[in-house]
C-alpha cells in the first residue's frame, strides 16, 4: 500500500476571488438585500462539483458568515477579495475561503 501525501498550500498555486457586494438606499443587507458580482479571479475554480462543495458556495459561505453585513455602504459597493485556504482533518481536506481584504466605495 502506497504512503499517502499530503498536499501543502504553500507547494501550489493559491485562488484568489473578486467579488462585489452591491447596495442600494432602502434596502437591508443585513435581511439579504444585496447583490454579488464575480469581478474576477486568479487561478482555477471548481465551478461544478458533484458530491462536494464547489468554489462558488465557498465563496458564498465565507460572505455570509464573515462580513459584517451591520457595517456596508447604505448605497454602493464594497469590494471583497478572498484567498483560498483549508486544513487536513485526517485524510480529507477541508477547503474553504478566507477574506483577504475588503474595501468600502459610497455612491
Amino acid at each position: 500500500m502506497e504512503e499517502m501525501i499530503k498536499e501543502r498550500l504553500s507547494d501550489r498555486e493559491i485562488n484568489y476571488v473578486q467579488v462585489f457586494i452591491g447596495t442600494e438606499r432602502g434596502c437591508n443587507p443585513e435581511e439579504g438585500e444585496y447583490s454579488l458580482t464575480m469581478g474576477g479571479f486568479i487561478g482555477a475554480l471548481n465551478l461544478d462539483a458533484p458530491g462536494g462543495v464547489d468554489d462558488i458556495s465557498l465563496v458564498i459561505d465565507a460572505i455570509k458568515n464573515h462580513v459584517d453585513f451591520s457595517n456596508l455602504p447604505e448605497e454602493g459597493s464594497t469590494e471583497v477579495i478572498l484567498k483560498e485556504s483549508g486544513e487536513w482533518e485526517d485524510v480529507f481536506w477541508h477547503k474553504y475561503y478566507e477574506i483577504d481584504r475588503l474595501t468600502k466605495y459610497s455612491a
